[in-house]
């Protein structure tokens, strides 16, 4: 009788022990880790594993962070990016520290990787880091963190950027306009007003355009007053931003803008009256495209019956002007523009390039065609392959509008040219599509013989879309293959005032190591037991570098 009521205490004793034993099973696998023993550390973790029955997810998430923190405690650059990276990939709130001592490295990339990343998060302690970043050394760094203060609209964000402008040279202000009108409270807004009458018409162009992309109304009889100065570029801007806002009081002044001299004036003005309902201002814009005025052939991509217009242009004799033609073709949605969209799409011994053009007052944009663009690059100050890329991507992400067969021709021109730097892009505007069309494309690129990369995403992409075990085993085989190949190598990025409005400014890796990443990815979202496994085999026994963005992707997989 007394055994029997000594025998829940000796249970409950036991339960104790053996969670005792646990815990010190679990210090002992962090331990391994942070002596630099990853392999036993792993080793240990499966013991711990098959005795419990189950992943421990506390403690993988422990191993995932102590190999992020490793990272970025390290004097390398490389891997400080990569656990940056990873930490980004990883989604997790509990490594703001992380992100801290990205802020603090002596690299500006990593500082500026950190920023992206912190300015991605919503928590509390992240403003406090973006203004510890506006001390940084590097004016890149201060700009980006500038930028995220001033989307989040913090109460500093006016006093920092106004701090930072008067530290550089006059001429540089106009990169700022842009902030305060986003920042938009009514602090920011005197600064613009301030900025408005800057001796510097540079300065006041940007303010005015910023003012309308931000729809600052309370701004609009400054504009209109400004709408009567003798600066042209100034007279341009004012003319789109009264146009931006519909404002029908200055109908008039718009009228005698469009019967100006200047033509960018003139061809600003009409595309305003025209906004505002004025359909002869159509007809006159027409008139100026036929001339070959490439700011009019792109602004004709607005106009509803520009379509035959445009499609004659794309038989022009210039080639600047067939280049803007088809890119206001195909903003119509026109499928005649296919004829030379793959001219623009894809390589070939010409080796072109593309840049922006823009007009004197900013209001318009077209695009030229730079010749050997390679040996281009090495003369010019900006980066012609990355801002060449991002126009490219652009432009296939326009075609996603076109009606699917069009589309769908694009994607196969792609894979038979084996565009590589498209594919990612392709790839994934293929599975948002999902249709029949779409699906039956990536089944039979899948089995493509000479393009193993080709085939390598089109099995992610249909395993991604859960169509079949098949694809899942071939993603994890080609995983498996590439274990020790250097996960990543970062693309260039494309300068603040050169970007195309829908592209990011964030790390993305190269094609090839986008590739592995996105593999990696996709099993980590997968959250299932074998992928978790395959992930840990992977920071065991592959490539070094790769183990810190797989430790993001651990995390990633056992939320």
């Amino acid at each position: 009788m007394r055994f029997l009521l000594l025998f829940p205490l000796l249970i409950s004793q036991v339960a104790l022990l053996s969670e005792e034993t646990s815990e010190s099973h679990r210090n002992h696998i962090v331990y391994l880790l942070r002596s630099q023993e990853l392999s036993s550390s792993i080793d240990s973790y499966y013991k711990h594993k098959n005795k419990i029955g189950k992943h421990d997810f506390e403690v993988l998430e422990q191993m995932a962070v102590n190999l992020l923190e490793e990272g970025a405690r390290s004097d390398d650059y490389e891997k400080q990016l990569l656990s940056i990276f990873g930490t980004n990939l990883a989604s997790l709130s509990t490594s703001i520290e992380i992100l801290e001592s990205g802020i603090t490295s002596q690299y500006p990339q990593t500082q500026v990787a950190a920023v992206q990343a912190i300015g991605s998060m919503q928590d509390d302690r992240c403003d406090e880091l973006l203004i510890k970043a506006m001390s940084s050394p590097f004016f890149p760094v201060r700009m980006e963190a500038g930028y995220f203060l001033s989307m989040r609209k913090h109460r500093s964000a006016v006093g920092q950027m106004e701090s930072l402008m008067h530290k550089i040279p006059h001429p540089y202000h106009v990169i700022f306009p842009e902030f305060f009108a986003l920042i938009g409270t009514s602090d920011a807004i005197t600064v613009l007003k301030h900025m408005l009458e800057d001796k510097d018409a540079n300065i006041r162009v940007e303010s005015i355009l910023s003012a309308a992309r931000h729809h600052r109304d309370d701004l609009l009889p400054v504009l209109r007053a400004h709408a009567s100065h003798a600066n042209i570029a100034e007279q341009e801007a004012c003319a789109a931003a009264l146009g931006y806002f519909k404002d029908t009081p200055s109908l008039v002044k718009l009228q005698k803008l469009s019967n100006g001299p200047a033509k960018n004036v003139k061809l600003a003005a009409l595309r305003s009256l025209y906004a505002m309902g004025d359909q002869t201002a159509k007809d006159r814009i027409c008139e100026i495209a036929k001339e070959g005025d490439l700011f009019a052939i792109s602004a004709l991509g607005e106009i509803p019956g520009s379509e035959d217009l445009l499609y004659e242009l794309t038989q022009n004799n210039c080639q600047h002007t067939r280049l803007n033609a088809t890119i206001a073709l195909l903003q119509r949605k026109d499928p005649r523009c296919l004829r030379l969209l793959p001219e623009i799409l894809f390589k070939d011994s010409r080796d072109l390039g593309f840049q922006p053009h823009l007009s004197l007052g900013r209001s318009f944009i077209s695009w030229k065609v730079v010749g050997s663009a390679e040996q281009h690059q090495q003369h010019s100050p900006q980066d012609l392959e990355a801002m060449t890329l991002a126009f490219r991507e652009h432009v296939l992400r326009e075609c996603l509008e076109l009606p699917e067969k069009a589309f769908l021709d694009i994607a196969k021109i792609i894979f038979t040219y084996g565009q590589n730097d498209l594919v990612p892009l392709l790839i994934a505007l293929l599975e948002n599509l999902q249709t029949e069309g779409a699906i039956t494309l990536l089944e039979g690129q899948s089995q493509k013989a000479g393009a193993p990369f080709i085939r390598a995403y089109c099995n992610l992409a249909l395993f991604r879309l859960g169509k079949g075990v098949a694809y899942e085993n071939l993603v994890k085989t080609w995983v498996s293959e590439r274990k020790n190949h250097e996960m990543i190598r970062f693309r260039p990025i494309v300068t603040h005032s050169m970007r195309i409005p829908d592209s990011r400014y964030e790390l993305t890796a190269e094609e090839s190591s986008r590739l592995l990443v996105d593999s990696y990815q996709a099993l980590a979202d997968k959250h299932e037991e074998n992928c978790i496994d395959a992930l840990l085999e992977m920071i065991k026994t592959g490539h070094p570098k790769n183990r810190y963005v797989l430790a993001g992707l651990l995390i990633r997989a056992i939320q």
